[in-house]
């Protein structure tokens, strides 16, 4: 079951990120989308810009891409979008960092006759996604849930089934940082040789956070044996804490969450055990096409459209099909 998890989800991510061959109406304007994206800064939201900008080029549309600055800005986003459905674009792409914070104002899109295809985090609209929501007609997703459950997988075969386990995670309010939590803690529990410590937070992926909470739990628990990092930031706060310990590599397991270029040279180095990633490009790209075909031909994109993800380590981080979804 496990290699067959992560089977599908490479193959996945493998073909997301050849993008598409949709033909461009010649006679069709130049399409304005609006992508608000839970940051900008980030790496992974950087690379989520590329994959919405080159399937732009391919189908006659340009991209508006922005964020706030940290993913514990949900005002700063808001606002945003407040101003995207003013210029009233074609159509928005929109990630949400609240779960409800921003329906109303995803209605208001709505009313505006502006379509919005989520990416990434939904928002909790009311009812089904589709045409006939009032919210979004869908969202192009990992599913944080199975990809949480593959790194418990992972990290339970790591262990042999036994020993203490600590999960970081970054965020306790967007649904994406909730299910990667609760994807490996609720997995995790089926393995009865596994203890798991109290799960501890670093909001919005805070390294330095990260890198406190890590060091404290290694001095209180000379036995731990696993750290689950749910996001980029952790991950690297994990591989600073285990530095600062003069850790032997191997020694504490660790298991993060999308790429980046340190927690890429940490694992490629032996300090961090994998991590799950997703498909940044494949996001953006797969956004981009439900919007523009909607909004050109009515055609109607699926309500849920499942990204990808998959598990990389020091054997497998150079193999094309995953090395074509890590960002640096």
């Amino acid at each position: 079951m496990k290699k067959s998890l992560s089977t599908v989800a490479a193959l996945a991510a493998l073909v997301l990120i050849t993008g598409t061959t949709t033909p461009v109406n010649a006679n069709s304007h130049t399409l304005k989308i609006h992508l608000i994206s839970k940051g900008e800064t980030h790496q992974f939201w950087q690379a989520v810009k590329k994959g919405a900008e080159d399937q732009a080029k391919k189908m006659n549309a340009t991209i508006v891409f922005q964020g706030p600055a940290s993913e514990t800005m949900i005002d700063k986003q808001l606002e945003m979008l407040d101003a995207a459905i003013a210029t009233k674009p074609d159509a928005i792409g929109y990630a949400a960092l609240g779960t409800t914070q921003s329906v109303p104002k995803l209605e208001a899109a709505n009313k505006a006759g502006i379509p919005v295809y989520m990416f990434d985090t939904a928002a909790s609209c009311p009812g089904a996604l589709g045409t006939a929501s009032t919210c979004a007609l869908g969202v192009a997703y990992t599913n944080s849930t199975a990809a949480g459950k593959l790194a418990a997988d992972k990290m339970n075969t790591l262990l042999k089934g036994k020993g203490k386990v600590l999960v970081v995670g970054h965020s306790q309010t967007n649904q994406t940082g909730i299910d990667r939590a609760k994807g490996f803690i609720d997995q995790m529990k089926k393995y009865k040789g596994i203890k798991l410590l109290k799960t501890q937070y670093a909001e919005g992926g805070d390294a330095l956070k990260a890198q406190e909470i890590i060091s404290a739990a290694l001095v209180a628990n000379k036995d731990l044996k696993g750290v689950y990092a749910t996001n980029e930031g952790i991950s690297i706060g994990a591989g600073q804490a285990f530095k600062a310990r003069k850790l032997k590599n191997g020694t504490v397991k660790l298991i993060g969450f999308d790429s980046g270029k340190q927690q890429m040279e940490n694992i490629k180095s032996g300090l961090q055990t994998g991590a799950i990633t997703q498909s940044p490009m494949g996001i953006g790209a797969k956004t981009v096409e439900a919007l523009v075909n909607y909004v050109r031909d009515k055609k109607v994109p699926a309500p849920l459209i499942d990204t990808g993800f998959y598990y990389y380590d020091k054997s497998n981080i150079a193999e094309p099909q995953i090395a074509g979804n890590l960002y640096e």
